[in-house]
């Protein structure tokens, strides 16, 4: 051990540069390189029907536009009527599918 003239001390420890760690990490890059062109992932059937079914779900609309628009329009008119026993019966028809599933 070697102190210099600004009273540092000198080769106490072994000095790695930013390269010797790079290089290492390197080499852990293509180890797992190998494992993974050799390694096979299997996807299950169930994950292929959700994907499916959502890809299909994007290109449908999720409303009734026209539906939405007589209502807008029966709204600004006064037109509007609401049926509270309709909503009701939705509401009970509704509980009663979530509690059967």
């Amino acid at each position: 051990m070697k102190i210099d003239q600004t009273g540092k001390v000198i080769d106490a420890y072994p000095v790695q540069g930013k390269n010797a760690r790079r290089n290492s990490d390197d080499s852990d890059l293509s180890a797992s390189d190998d494992a993974e062109s050799s390694s096979s992932v299997a996807i299950n059937p169930l994950a292929s029907q959700i994907n499916s079914v959502s890809q299909q779900m994007s290109t449908e609309p999720s409303f009734d536009v026209s539906k939405v628009d007589a209502i807008k329009s029966a709204i600004a008119s006064g037109n509007f009527q609401v049926n509270p026993d309709n909503i009701a019966d939705g509401l009970i028809s509704s509980t009663k599918q979530l509690l059967a599933s």
